[in-house]
């Protein structure tokens, strides 16, 4: 199935605040990729030049914008430019766009995951005879506020489903199971070192770093004010298909 690109969203967390940025009114967006620089492997015997695949080298990325100078996000991105700051970026596909109660098509933003926060928990023992979730209880590492709830099947724990990720962990938080009418379940944390996208799986999305080196602004007759926003990209782009429905 093709996607249209109409009801494409851009999306960059603002590394002051860890705030979401929505990059209003773009046109365009082209040039996210990397080639793969070649090694060359030939030998003096050889009947021709032979190579291996080398480093990937990211290449520039651009948008076209037309900008308005009363949007808060335009302003901050023409900062961040100047500034020469490294952002994530996010490229919301427009087959994640639902109807909001106006009835207007809207897409579904990615929400950030904070550095310190609970990430994720393993089932590192699924246990026995459960007949209800057990409660999880998630103690130490440093921080606060995480909260989780398990899922069952079968009588043994089979997942877990975050409800806060807290926030101030240093190290790993212990996670302890209670109740449930079953025993043995155990489970480990896993918490984020960086700040990053969650992103919804009911969108396809490309995610990838890069400092914005040009931000001209073009003026022309009987046109309004724009800007094709020039982007270094910074390591490989990572592509996110939306998962498919049953």
């Amino acid at each position: 199935m093709t996607i249209k690109t109409q009801g494409t969203d851009l999306y960059a967390i603002d590394p002051a605040a860890n705030t979401l940025l929505v990059v209003g009114c773009f046109t365009s967006l082209d040039g996210i990729d990397t080639s793969i620089a070649q090694i060359e492997t030939t030998c003096l015997n050889s009947d021709a030049r032979e190579y291996e695949a080398g480093l990937a080298e990211p290449g520039s990325a651009s948008f076209g914008l037309n900008i308005d100078p009363q949007s808060p996000t335009h302003v901050r991105l023409h900062q961040l430019k100047t500034a020469g700051t490294k952002l994530l970026w996010a490229i919301g596909w427009s087959d994640g766009r639902v109807t909001d109660t106006s009835g207007k098509s809207v897409g579904i933003p990615p929400s950030i995951s904070l550095a310190g926060g609970l990430s994720a928990l393993a089932v590192t023992a699924g246990g026995e005879d459960y007949t209800t979730a057990p409660t999880v209880s998630i103690t130490g590492g440093g921080g606060t506020g995480a909260t989780a709830t398990a899922t069952i099947a079968g009588g043994a724990v089979t997942g877990f489903n975050i409800t806060n990720p807290g926030s101030g962990y240093t190290s790993a938080p212990t996670v302890t199971l209670t109740g449930g009418g079953g025993t043995g379940a155990t489970a480990s944390a896993v918490i984020n070192a960086e700040v990053d996208f969650e992103l919804p799986e009911t969108r396809t999305w490309i995610t990838f770093e890069g400092y914005m080196n040009s931000f001209p602004f073009t003026f022309a007759l009987n046109d309004v004010v724009k800007s094709t926003v020039g982007i270094q990209v910074s390591g490989d782009p990572v592509f996110v298909p939306k998962k498919a429905t049953p």
